[in-house]
């Protein structure tokens, strides 16, 4: 099954002379199991986008079916919706709000109604998913560093078990390392479950090194929708709008003005260095 978006357009401030076209005829398809990264400049509608697949906006127009069900049929559960499709926000640690992590982390489960023994055993699995050290698990929220914090923010999403979990700018302000760790936690737990992921970010490096398939989003609409390998292609397109690909791609680029026969679509450090010394090896 999938998040299938159809025609879905948003306006905020609609029937108002400040309204604003945040998504314009959006129409996609995410299939389960699927890595995806979405980017765009700021006020693109990515983060308006992913408000809206579990129901947290509702559209101006158009429809969104999860599983094969339209969200917003009049008996659909918008509720349990979310309990399914897991969203962690910018800054997700201002939302931590209990006397230590494990609390903290047992919130989202116990307002599923499940019992005492279920919800702990979910939230320790959580806890141990995104890499907090158990020696954590029962110091106070707000003690906890930046990257710590994070993690416990993102945990308390994962021990309600959803089925899709989106992810809006999940290492903001962190440092290179902090932000590192986490994008590879998360891999490593979209590897080992399966789990449909979403990744809101500015960062091109971040989408190139972990993603399956990028959307571009640019004032309300799809830019482009492709492998990370083919949208980065279009590097020059993607400047006229604001951004840009991930450092690798220029500096295969200007080799291969240099004469060095490089493949230019490489996106990962990795892959830049295994076509660097390819081409050297070979006398290119």
């Amino acid at each position: 099954m999938s998040i299938i978006v159809d025609h879905v357009s948003y306006i905020y401030g609609a029937d108002t002379p400040l309204a604003v076209t945040a998504l314009d005829d959006i129409c996609l398809e995410i299939p389960d199991g699927q890595f995806v990264g979405i980017i765009g400049h700021t006020g693109s509608g990515k983060s308006t986008l992913v408000q809206h697949l579990n129901g947290l906006i509702r559209a101006t127009s158009g429809h969104i079916y999860f599983n094969g069900e339209d969200i917003y049929d009049s008996d659909f559960d918008r509720k349990k919706l979310r309990g399914r499709v897991g969203l962690v926000f910018q800054y997700p640690e201002h939302q931590l709000f209990e006397v230590d992590v494990f609390s903290d982390v047992c919130f989202g489960p116990k307002n599923l109604g499940l019992d005492r023994k279920e919800v702990e055993l979910r939230s320790y699995e959580a806890l141990r998913k995104v890499g907090l050290p158990d020696e954590l698990f029962y110091q106070s929220p707000f003690e906890l560093s930046g990257g710590q914090k994070r993690r416990a923010a993102i945990a308390g999403v994962l021990a309600m078990k959803p089925e899709v979990l989106i992810l809006d700018e999940p290492t903001a302000g962190l440092d290179p390392k902090g932000r590192d760790e986490i994008l590879y936690q998360i891999k490593q737990l979209q590897k080992e479950s399966g789990m449909t992921i979403l990744l809101v970010s500015h960062s091109m490096e971040d989408v190139a090194e972990y993603v399956d398939r990028i959307i571009v989003m640019n004032r309300g609409r799809i830019l482009f929708d492709n492998v990370p390998r083919e949208v980065f292609s279009r590097y020059r397109e993607l400047e006229e709008v604001g951004l840009a690909a991930p450092q690798v791609t220029y500096i295969l680029n200007e080799l291969k003005t240099r004469g060095l026969n490089v493949d230019v679509n490489a996106t990962t450090i990795g892959e830049a260095a295994d076509t660097i010394c390819m081409a050297k090896g070979h006398g290119g």
